[in-house]
């Protein structure tokens, strides 16, 4: 078996296999459209590869994607050295073709060719399927929560300074300083775009309207969010608050926001940052994240990955 990278053909091919994982609710078409429109935005243009695992004769036995994503390790004299880190996506295998291991072995082939970039940092990727399959590819899990809050009536911009438009994601990621961990994942503003790609196409497909912000700014403090158009969830991409007070604030916009464009709640995932903000405010409630369970993996010797690790969700692919 061996490795290879998928053409723009295999690509289209492949979408009607994964359809049945990822599709609904969109159709067939609609599904098709949303995967050639996020290949085709800058983020993914530039940053993502899709992976084939093969037989010798071609036969394509499983798939994945990966994308390169920023990422920060702190040196001996202290200085962070920016890197690369590769965030998996979509680990896919027909159900004609489960059960033998494919998935591993695509895995495991993986690393190997992450390894040969230069500045690679670390390997990072999402379970929905729990943990025990990657660890076989010597993954570690973090902790994953999630904290629900109901959408409520009210102006969005009361109580913050201003409300964030989908052209201010430099300016907003600018604002925001990273913290003192020995490894770090940092997104870029068009990773973050790409999850309001996803909000965009969404709304389009299923006649859903879109959110009027996309994030809010009080002081130092800001926060960044996107619709999950097929579930009606307004998720909260970053959360960078700096006081129990602006993380209310920043919080109840959000809300508001999410009320405003009929979304049935708002989910913000924990960070050993964030987590005590959280359980601070009126109303939030903590419960076991469904799916999307962080796991990481060094892609060089130093790169160490502690529980106290933040993962945002605008790292999620």
């Amino acid at each position: 078996m061996r490795l290879v990278l998928a053409t723009d053909a295999q690509k289209t091919e492949r979408d009607s296999f994964t359809y049945s994982a990822w599709g609904p609710p969109l159709t067939p078409p609609g599904y098709a459209a949303r995967e050639q429109r996020l290949r085709a935005h800058p983020w993914a243009h530039a940053e993502m590869r899709t992976w084939l695992l093969c037989k010798e004769a071609g036969e394509v036995l499983a798939s994945c994607e990966t994308f390169r994503t920023r990422s920060f390790l702190r040196a001996e004299d202290g200085t962070r050295v920016a890197g690369d880190s590769f965030a998996i996506a979509s680990v896919f295998t027909e159900e004609r073709l489960r059960g033998r291991g494919y998935a591993t072995q695509l895995m495991d082939l993986l690393l190997p060719e992450l390894r040969l970039a230069p500045e690679a940092q670390a390997a990072l990727l999402f379970s929905d399927v729990g943990p025990s399959i990657y660890r076989r590819s010597g993954y570690r899990e973090l902790s994953a929560w999630n904290w629900a809050l109901a959408p409520e009536p009210g102006e969005p911009g009361d109580l913050v300074d201003r409300l964030l438009g989908e052209t201010e994601l430099d300016k907003a990621l600018a604002r925001t300083h990273p913290p003192e961990q020995p490894f770090l994942l940092w997104p870029t503003a068009a990773q973050a775009d790409w999850h309001l790609e996803r909000e965009r196409i969404y709304s389009k497909e299923l006649g859903r309207p879109r959110p009027e912000a996309c994030g809010a700014t009080i002081g130092s403090s800001t926060a960044l969010w996107a619709m999950v158009g097929k579930s009606g969830v307004l998720v909260l991409l970053w959360l960078d608050a700096r006081t129990q007070e602006d993380a209310s604030a920043l919080l109840g916009a959000a809300r508001r926001v999410a009320y405003r464009a009929g979304l049935s709640r708002v989910e913000v995932w924990e960070e050993p940052g964030t987590a005590p903000l959280l359980a601070r405010i009126p109303g939030a409630t903590r419960e076991p994240r469904d799916g999307a369970l962080p796991m990481l993996q060094p892609l060089r010797p130093g790169v160490l990955l502690s529980e106290s690790l933040p993962i945002p969700r605008v790292l999620w692919v």
